[in-house]
C-alpha cells in the first residue's frame, strides 16, 4: 500500500531506463570499429575508454576487432531495463472503488469503498479522543485494502484508538462477510506531535 503517485512512480523508472539503454547502446556503437570519430568529439574521456577497450579484447589473438567490456556492460543495462519492467509491471495498482466483489451465475456484486469509509468513520469520529478519520481503498497484491487514517485530539494516548479500530475492522469483516486487510495509521494533534502506530487486522 502506498500513497506515492503511481503516475510519477512509472515515470521515473522509465526514464531510468531510457538512460540506462541509451548509454549502453552508446558504449557499444564507441567500442565498435569505426567508433573512433564518436570518441574523438568526447576527447578528455576517450583515452579511459581507449584504455578500457584495448584491455578487454573480444578475441585475445586480434581475429576480432572490439571489446568485450561494451557489451557486457550494454547487456547489463538490458537487464536493468527487464528488471525496471517488471517494477512497474508489479508495481501497486492503487485506488480501487470496490473493497469487496462477488461473482455469481446472475452477474458480479461490489461493495463500493465508500461504504467502507462510511461505516468507519461514522464509528470513531464519535470518540473524543479523534480529531479526524479518512478511508482509503487499495489494490495490494491483486486484492483490496483499507487505509484508515486516525487523528488524534491533543493530548490523546493512541492505544485506546488502536483498539477501537481493530474492533471496527472486525465488525466490518463480519459485515461484508470477508476479511479485508486494514492499515490503520494513527498520528498526533499537530505537526510538532506526530507520531504513528500501524497496525494490520
Amino acid at each position: 500500500m502506498t500513497s506515492s503517485n503511481r503516475f510519477a512512480n512509472r515515470l521515473f523508472l522509465f526514464v531510468v531506463g531510457l538512460v540506462t539503454l541509451a548509454v549502453g547502446v552508446f558504449l557499444v556503437i564507441v567500442a565498435l570499429p569505426g567508433g573512433g570519430a564518436l570518441r574523438d568529439l568526447l576527447s578528455p574521456a576517450s583515452s579511459a575508454v581507449d584504455d578500457a577497450v584495448a584491455t578487454t579484447p573480444i578475441d585475445p589473438t586480434g581475429g576480432t576487432g572490439g571489446s568485450w567490456l561494451p557489451l557486457a556492460l550494454a547487456l547489463l543495462c538490458l537487464l536493468l531495463v527487464i528488471v525496471f519492467v517488471v517494477a512497474i509491471s508489479a508495481h501497486g495498482h492503487g485506488r480501487t472503488d470496490s473493497v469487496v466483489v462477488h461473482d455469481d451465475p446472475a452477474g458480479s456484486i461490489a461493495v463500493s469503498s465508500s461504504f467502507a469509509d462510511t461505516a468507519i468513520t461514522d464509528a470513531l469520529r464519535g470518540r473524543r479522543d479523534v480529531a479526524a478519520v479518512g478511508v482509503s481503498a487499495w489494490t495490494v497484491t491483486g486484492r483490496p485494502a483499507l487505509k484508515v487514517r486516525v487523528r488524534l485530539t491533543a493530548g490523546s494516548s493512541p492505544a485506546p484508538v488502536v483498539a477501537a479500530a481493530s474492533d471496527v475492522a472486525r465488525g466490518l469483516d463480519r459485515v461484508l462477510g470477508e476479511t479485508v486487510p486494514v492499515l490503520v495509521e494513527i498520528t498526533g494533534a499537530s505537526a510538532m506531535r506526530k507520531g504513528s502506530d500501524s497496525r494490520v487486522s
